[in-house]
């Protein structure tokens, strides 16, 4: 279906759309800044603390595909309003938590949330007409992401410091429900007649998988990490075969690790490295440079792939990456946070364009799905492993992810030259 709208009223499906985005990257940031105090208030170490992280990002990559799939087929704005307010409902739990597993529990509410949320709302946007104004809210949605970056360090910092950690789910919550209630007005219906229902099953082995995955990484336990490895041979089985067989899908998601290992080692590790000695705003204030490199470095990457093959673009970000994580474990702060917030930059826009790259239109879809699931599930991984990591300190833990920054750049460059 397609939509088109009078500018005025662009304008405020734009916003919509926007902050929805907004608040999904805003929330990564604000809620890592205030994870020392978390920790504090339930007295959790690192490597337990970290679930305030992965539990949001396990449920998120589980449900990412049956999220859009219930969009295409009981509609998007249906599914879009719905899972923001099951997104409200987390935040609140979350404010409230009175013990770490409810905070948890909040978090894998709010990650439901934001897979139903996100994906229809990109979706809706790929249906609004003229391309024009396709592409301009596209564009609008990209900003507000890199402002999200930009600006969560801070606001997290400040409203830890200034209020309490608690604030942070609080006060987003109203905003989440006015964008919910705008949505439900605004825009219209948009569903694809005869789509196929969403299978709940690859969902619920993929959250499966990867929480028994994460829980076997914090708790050094083989046993159930062999039992998280086995659910993950059906999950692969129920993708589409054209997609798993997609060489420049493959390539990206091979090159996945290392930009995560970069970005959320930086964003983790630092974090939690900078609160040793600085108060929750200071180090919010002092992870400002990583925002602003993320701003400057989308741009970048649009010119560096039009003139330059995408695994040598992905190769160079993911090197400047390295050198960034390698300033940081010997305490130069400022210009490694630039670096990593550069090279992660370039690494993201250069993967999502090569997911989709050599996909059939009519698979197109599911390939970015697929990318984004992957994403959101190796997130959840790499801050366990690097949570288990700190307790050989940060400088290790730095190191570890330069090194694993350069072995995916490796890998999506080897695997990518053979698409290329």
């Amino acid at each position: 279906m397609t939509l088109v709208h009078a500018p005025g009223r662009t304008v405020v499906v734009a916003i919509v759309l926007s902050l929805t985005n907004f608040v999904a990257v805003f929330d990564g940031l604000v809620v890592a800044v205030a994870l020392p105090a978390i920790q504090t208030g339930f007295g959790l170490r690192p490597v337990d603390g970290q679930w305030v992280l992965t539990a949001y990002a396990v449920a998120l990559g589980g449900t990412l595909l049956t999220g859009g799939r219930c969009g295409d087929a009981f509609g998007r704005r249906r599914m879009l309003v719905a899972g923001l307010a099951v997104f409200v409902a987390g935040l609140l739990l979350a404010g409230v938590a009175w013990d770490a597993w409810v905070l948890f529990a909040a978090r894998a509410v709010q990650g439901f949330g934001a897979a139903f949320a996100v994906p229809n709302a990109f979706a809706t946007i790929s249906a609004l007409r003229p391309e024009g104004v396709r592409d301009r809210v596209f564009a609008a949605v990209a900003v507000a992401g890199g402002l999200g970056a930009a600006g969560g360090a801070i606001t997290g910092g400040l409203i830890t410091q200034g209020l309490g950690w608690r604030f942070l789910f609080l006060l987003t919550a109203p905003v989440v429900a006015a964008v919910a209630i705008t949505a439900a007005r605004v825009l219209d219906e948009d569903r694809r007649p005869g789509a196929p229902r969403p299978g709940l099953l690859g969902a619920a082995l993929a959250v499966t998988a990867a929480a028994l995955l994460v829980y076997a990484i914090t708790n050094h336990d083989l046993a159930v990490a062999a039992v998280g490895l086995v659910l993950v041979v059906p999950v692969v089985r129920l993708l589409p075969r054209g997609v798993v067989r997609d060489r420049s899908l493959r390539a990206a998601v091979a090159g996945l690790p290392g930009f995560v290992f970069a970005y959320d080692g930086t964003v983790f590790v630092g974090l939690l490295f900078l609160q040793q000695d600085l108060t929750p705003l200071q180090a919010g204030l002092t992870f400002t440079p990583l925002g602003i490199a993320v701003l400057v470095g989308a741009p970048l990457a649009a010119r560096l792939l039009n003139r330059r093959v995408w695994t040598t673009v992905f190769g160079g970000a993911q090197a400047v990456c390295a050198a960034g994580l390698v300033l940081l474990a010997l305490e130069h702060v400022l210009p490694g946070l630039v670096l990593v917030g550069l090279g992660a930059a370039v690494s993201a826009v250069t993967l999502n364009a090569a997911a989709g790259r050599h996909a059939e239109p009519a698979d197109r879809g599911s390939a970015y799905g697929c990318y984004e699931t992957a994403k959101y599930l190796c997130g959840a991984l790499v801050v366990a492993v690097l949570a288990t990591a700190l307790e050989c300190g940060h400088a290790f833990t730095f190191l570890l992810a330069a090194a694993v920054a350069m072995l995916g750049g490796l890998a999506g460059c080897a695997l990518g030259r053979r698409t290329t």
